[in-house]
């Protein structure tokens, strides 16, 4: 193969969009490596294409033995983190979020030049186009919003018990700042799933000559001449070759992108010399700064006409922003979601759920390396409230989930209200296999059985968690069961942030290229200094438009 103008390392959210924006000039021969299988057009499997996130339950999909220590002194436990062309935008549930100016103007202050929330504004109207008009050929996801008739029951009593205590109704949360109900944004098209493989690598894209996708291909390591990243070596199918390029972009997402880049000697000196690998760029940052949103969930077995149709497929319908009013601590800081379905099988339109998260952590973590070998995951450590004011404000948003689902409007709703344990809430409702038919034709059979056999049922699936409330009383929840219910999002971030040259935290330039070395830059999340208050799929889908406008920019005049 030739020497590539740009190689991609991982074809996930930010890495398919590099792709599509990078081959556009048709004098620059790109290549997009991705570690999982691929997803061309016409060949989606069609757990990818639900806009249930049924692809969350698909091990294929991921990476197999990944594990995060989630709180200081804890072990560490199985984390989730895509292995597929598309990467999160193809098994997560699609929630379309801006977050808050104040985010992204703290990018600025960070060191973040030229990322202010007036210059990516433009980029984000870009990627919401509702039109479906493409650039490029790539179309952006555009955005879909349930009308409140389609909402489940539960949802639109817990819009009116929240109207009730001052918090108005927004019909666009993505285009004000303040706290507020709204119907929850989504990326879909056409009745599926909208993630980044589906939209920018498009038949019309892939057929593009100077464009080169190769698929379940690892990128084991990078290769140094000197100070410079002069390409990267691959492993596909057992056997492994080095690629030349002229640039290496680092798309690999919060965990893997500082992972590659400490194993190439880019990271603190000190730490690499004493696992056996020669530092080649003394930045103290990679793998550092490591943050993610932390939540909790309730679960409502419904009354019967209080949740989506038996054969709706809708996930996130409706969400409440909340500000937590602690000192040094942003507005908008907390987030609670009414999620409609809990499974496809026929008793998840019976229960609803309700998650209440920190959308503005203090927490901060790292991503260090266990071993100098790429086949070796490296060791990650949220340290999730380690940060006291996490641990109260994360408390805050369970109280107030807590009144908001007894309110006499929502309590009407169900007929059990239970705080589910931290364990993600969609492997508990869809186990796989012999056990997981038996575990829904059991909850089909219980859902509207007795009184005391349902919840006996539902007590024990739902074990260490508890129930909260049914038709005869309330038990409140302390704080110390809130925050043993408290687990991470899919959303790790920072761990190669965007900064000033002499931060030491800092990793990458405002154009995203990485101190010490030449020809490389890293372009994911990873890059943020700083975890915008939203989902974190549509920032870096932005975030990866804005970067490939500075990296055509720089080479607009280069041989």
């Amino acid at each position: 193969m030739e020497q590539a103008d740009f190689l991609i390392v991982g074809g996930g959210t930010a890495g398919a969009v590099l792709a599509a924006r990078l081959s556009e000039d048709p004098a620059r021969r790109v290549v997009l490596i991705e570690a999982g299988a691929d997803t061309p057009p016409g060949a989606v499997p069609a757990d990818i294409r639900d806009i249930f996130p049924s692809a969350y339950f698909n091990r294929d999909y991921f990476w197999p033995e990944l594990e995060a220590s989630m709180v200081d002194g804890a072990p560490p436990r199985p984390f989730t983190q895509a292995r597929i062309m598309g990467g999160g935008s193809s098994v997560m549930g699609m929630w379309a979020l801006r977050g808050l100016p104040s985010d992204y103007d703290g990018w600025a202050q960070a060191g973040a030049t030229g990322w202010s929330w007036a210059d990516l504004s433009p980029y984000f109207q870009r990627v919401n186009r509702v039109d479906g008009n493409g650039i490029g050929n790539a179309t952006p996801p555009g955005i879909r919003r349930l009308d409140r008739d389609e909402w489940p029951g539960f949802a639109r009593a817990m819009e009116h018990a929240a109207a009730a205590r001052g918090l108005p109704f927004h019909d666009d949360i993505n285009a004000t700042a303040a706290d507020g109900f709204f119907a929850m944004p989504l990326n879909h098209q056409a009745g599926e799933r909208a993630g980044s493989a589906r939209c920018y690598l498009t038949a019309a894209v892939r057929q593009r000559r100077n464009l080169t996708i190769l698929a379940e291909t690892r990128v084991v390591g990078l290769t140094i001449d000197g100070t410079r990243v002069a390409g990267v070596e691959v492993e596909q199918h057992g056997a492994r070759r080095n690629l030349a390029a002229r640039e290496v972009i680092v798309s690999a997402g919060g965990i893997h992108s500082p992972a590659l880049l400490l194993r190439a000697g880019i990271g603190p000196a000190a730490s690499l010399t004493c696992i056996g690998i020669r530092p080649i760029a003394d930045r103290p940052g990679v793998g550092q700064n490591l943050q993610n949103h932390v939540f909790i969930h309730f679960a409502l077995t419904l009354n019967p006409g209080t949740g989506v149709l038996r054969d709706g497929r809708h996930y996130a319908v409706a969400g409440l922003r909340l500000s937590s009013g602690y000192a040094d601590c942003p507005a908008g800081d907390l987030l609670l979601c009414a999620i409609g379905r809990v499974s496809v099988r026929a008793f998840g339109a019976r229960v609803g759920i309700v998650a209440a998260a920190l959308y503005a952590p203090r927490s901060r973590g790292a991503v260090e390396l266990a071993s100098a070998d790429p086949h070796v995951e490296p060791r990650i450590s949220f340290r999730l409230l380690s940060d006291e004011r996490d641990a109260a404000r994360l408390v805050a948003a369970g109280r107030f989930a807590e009144k908001l689902l007894v309110d006499p409007a929502v309590r009407q709703t169900y007929r059990e209200l239970y705080l589910l344990p931290k364990d993600p809430p969609l492997h508990r409702f869809n186990r796989h296999g012999a056990i997981g038919s038996a575990q829904a034709l059991l909850a089909s059979v219980v859902i509207d059985g007795p009184t005391a056999l349902r919840q006996l049922a539902i007590g024990r699936a739902v074990a260490p968690g508890r129930m909260v409330a049914d038709g005869k009383r309330h038990v409140a929840l302390s704080p110390e069961e809130i925050l043993a219910a408290a687990g991470p999002m899919f959303h790790p971030v920072g761990t190669c942030a965007i900064g000033r040259a002499d931060d030491p935290r800092a990793v990458v330039d405002a154009e995203c290229r990485v101190y010490g070395v030449q020809g490389l830059r890293v372009v994911d999340a990873s890059i943020m200094p700083r975890i915008p208050s939203a989902n974190t799929n549509l920032p870096t889908v932005m975030l990866a438009e804005r970067a490939a406008d500075l990296i055509r920019h720089a080479h607009r005049n280069a041989p």
